[in-house]
C-alpha cells in the first residue's frame, strides 16, 4: 500500500485531475466507483441528482401581493380560477396555509354559494388600505416640498 507518508526522496508530486460528478441537489461532488452513470447522488440519494430545479418558488409575501391586488383592482368576489387567471399564477390551487394567513394579514373574505362556488374578497378598509396608500417615494417627495415651501416664505 502507497501512502504520503512514507514515500521515498526524491519521488515527484504531481497534481492528477479526474473526472468525476456534481449533484444538482446537494452540490456534493464524487469519484464514481464503475464507468456507468450513477443512479443517486452518494450523499442525498436523490435520483434526480443530474437535473437542476425547475425554477424558483413563489414566496408567500409576493403571493399575498398579487392576489390583493387583483382583488382591489376588480371591485368585486372572484373565484380563485379568476384570479389566478388575472395574476397569471402557476398553482392550479392556493396553497391551504397561505390562504388562512391571508385572512389574517390582509382581511381575505372566501364565501361559499349556494352553487358551490367560492368567491374571494377583501374586507371594505383593507381595499382602502391598498388602494388609497401612497408609496413610501410620494411620502417622501411630498414632506420635502412641503419642509421648502415653509423656508421659502
Amino acid at each position: 500500500m502507497f501512502s504520503l507518508n512514507n514515500r521515498k526522496p526524491g519521488m515527484a508530486r504531481v497534481p492528477i485531475t479526474v473526472m468525476g460528478y456534481r449533484c444538482d441537489r446537494c452540490q456534493h461532488e464524487w469519484v464514481p466507483r464503475g464507468g456507468d452513470e450513477p443512479r443517486v447522488c452518494p450523499a442525498c440519494h436523490s435520483h434526480l441528482w443530474n437535473q437542476p430545479h425547475k425554477k424558483a418558488r413563489m414566496t408567500y409575501h409576493d403571493f399575498l401581493t398579487k392576489i390583493a391586488r387583483v382583488l382591489a383592482d376588480a371591485g368585486k368576489p372572484l373565484t380563485w380560477t379568476e384570479i389566478r387567471t388575472v395574476a397569471a399564477l402557476p398553482q392550479a390551487f392556493p396553497n391551504n396555509q397561505w390562504v388562512h394567513r391571508m385572512e389574517n394579514d390582509i382581511g381575505l373574505i372566501r364565501r361559499r354559494e349556494s352553487d358551490g362556488t367560492i368567491h374571494w374578497s377583501l374586507k371594505e378598509h383593507t381595499l382602502d388600505l391598498i388602494k388609497g396608500a401612497p408609496t413610501q417615494a410620494s411620502e417622501q417627495v411630498d414632506s420635502r416640498q412641503g419642509g421648502k415651501q415653509g423656508a421659502v416664505e
